[in-house]
């Protein structure tokens, strides 16, 4: 099978998937369960630490250099942390905690979903496999926190229809201005917030640094991971 997998560009970043995650956890609190507050908290804090491990590992290369040469690792691949910490727990919330092996399954497939993201990654050139799988570790914890957090709370059936109604619409919405407004240059910033950080006139560029080189002539961007 021939995939298209600029489809699964927009499902892992983070103009769709936070708003996505705050949406779930104000619904959640919204049924006035037993701790529903203090699970959402959880997860919250957890998806906020996973992408700002990312980000930082992010403005850590650009800025200093920092990575692992020998597997060529600069940083953590954001959509694919921001992934799993969205769609395990959002299929899975729509079960009844009642239906252990169902919440399972559902949560299964969303991890699934989640590494079809973080393959996409790869099969578009934007990182290698080591940063890809640096960052399914991450978002892997961060979607275990989830999902442990909020074991006991679910959506009821009217509520699902309404979340599976706006995730949709969002992610339509997100393609089809994604194809006549590009994304947020989220990357691009972030490199040049770490090149003024370190004090460079340039972010360190993922060919020169392969080969030990970290000063690069301006205007080379070609290489920076998404």
């Amino acid at each position: 099978m021939d995939w298209d997998w600029r489809w699964f560009v927009v499902p892992g970043s983070a103009l769709c998937v936070l708003p996505l995650v705050l949406l779930l956890g104000l619904l959640v609190m919204r049924r006035n369960d037993p701790g529903a507050r203090a699970a959402v908290a959880r997860w919250w804090t957890a998806v906020a630490a996973g992408a700002l491990l990312a980000a930082a590992s992010k403005i850590a290369f650009y800025g200093w250099g920092f990575g692992v040469r020998a597997w060529d690792l600069t940083c953590f691949s954001g959509h694919t942390v921001l992934a799993l910490s969205l769609w395990p727990v959002a299929l899975a919330l729509p079960i009844p905690p009642a239906s252990r092996l169902l919440r399972r399954l559902a949560a299964c497939i969303g991890v699934v979903f989640a590494l079809l993201i973080g393959l996409s990654r790869i099969e578009l050139g934007a990182h290698p496999v080591s940063e890809v799988v640096a960052g399914a570790l991450l978002g892997g914890g961060v979607a275990a926190v989830g999902l442990h957090a909020l074991r006991r709370h679910w959506l009821s059936p009217p509520r699902t229809a309404a979340v599976a109604v706006l995730m949709s619409a969002a992610l339509l919405a997100t393609w089809l201005g994604n194809a006549r407004y590009p994304m947020l240059p989220s990357e691009r910033w972030l490199a040049t917030a770490a090149a003024q950080l370190a004090s460079r006139d340039e972010p360190v560029d993922r060919r020169h640094w392969r080969k030990g080189v970290t000063v690069i002539s301006p205007g080379a961007d070609a290489a920076l991971p998404r």
